[in-house]
């Protein structure tokens, strides 16, 4: 999730629009503190993508009262991706599409730590339907990929002919130094090779918004991850614990700490360098590294 720690003004935490050929996009920030986390959103030929956070639900409804959505497909179930799906589904009926994995989890109210609830508000319990294999719209058709890793249950959406590529939380950034704490780093470098297989260009990401040269950015991150891999292992098989190898890794980041604190450590290195060196989550560590 891309953040920034500067204030900022008051003008620029309203809801900005703008296009990129026909799809619709809008910007708005959510914050804690003096961390401030942009969320995207985008529409095209009837497709909503995500729905956004409720925190933001003002914000967020007024640029959809312009727009004639049909239906949603929601990338994964984190409540600032579908945290308004209840409500577009009780006030206009719109059918919402997930992973058929996640149907059962989306008609139960998400249970979330109270730094999540503070930045985005609850998740309130929706009807989604199974997602098909390719979303139709008028003028487009969008296949659906599934990409494991920052859940286990992501979906991308390609569009092919335009070579598109919607991409929810999978991508964020080329240098990832943090990861949720159930994410599974490994699973996310088998999805990157399988996405690099498909003829795309702009990735529509959520927190990062339009990126041009996406495959290129794409390819990148699988390096990186490759590499990071491999200086991990090393370090691992030296003896060295998770906690040091995150500090020898990433100590001079500066963000990563007010994230980590916040976060309880869910979000943190530590959790990146326990995924790459093979280890799972043992309770509720909280510890900064």
């Amino acid at each position: 999730m891309g953040t920034d720690r500067s204030r900022g003004t008051r003008e620029e935490y309203k809801l900005r629009t703008f296009q990129h050929e026909d799809v619709q996009c809008a910007r708005v920030i959510a914050r804690l503190l003096f961390v401030k986390i942009p969320v995207y959103l985008f529409f095209v030929d009837g497709l909503l993508v995500d729905t956004g956070p409720s925190a933001l639900a003002s914000e967020i409804l007024s640029f959809y009262k312009s727009l004639d959505i049909k239906q949603v497909a929601i990338t994964h179930l984190h409540e600032d991706h579908c945290g308004l799906a209840a409500r577009l589904i009780e006030e206009h009926g719109i059918p919402v599409f997930t992973h058929p994995d996640s149907v059962s989890e989306a008609a139960k109210d998400a249970k979330l730590p109270l730094y999540r609830r503070l930045i985005w508000k609850e998740r309130a319990a929706f009807d989604a339907t199974a997602i098909p294999d390719v979303l139709e719209t008028p003028n487009h058709r969008f296949n659906v990929i599934r990409v494991p890793g920052h859940t286990s249950s992501h979906l991308a959406f390609h569009e092919p002919e335009r070579g598109w590529l919607f991409t929810g939380d999978f991508f964020l950034t080329s240098r990832p130094i943090l990861t949720f704490r159930d994410e599974d780093v490994p699973a996310t470098m088998e999805s990157l090779i399988r996405l690099l297989e498909l003829d795309f260009d702009v990735l529509f990401c959520s927190h990062s918004g339009v990126i041009n040269r996406g495959k290129v950015l794409m390819e990148g991150k699988l390096r990186y991850l490759e590499e990071l891999h491999g200086r991990i292992l090393e370090m691992t098989d030296k003896g060295m614990s998770e906690r040091k190898i995150a500090k020898a890794l990433f100590s001079s980041n500066r963000k990563r700490t007010l994230i980590q604190l916040l976060s309880g450590g869910e979000w943190s290195s530590r959790n990146m360098v326990r995924s790459l060196s093979g280890r799972k989550p043992t309770g509720s560590e909280v510890r900064i590294s």
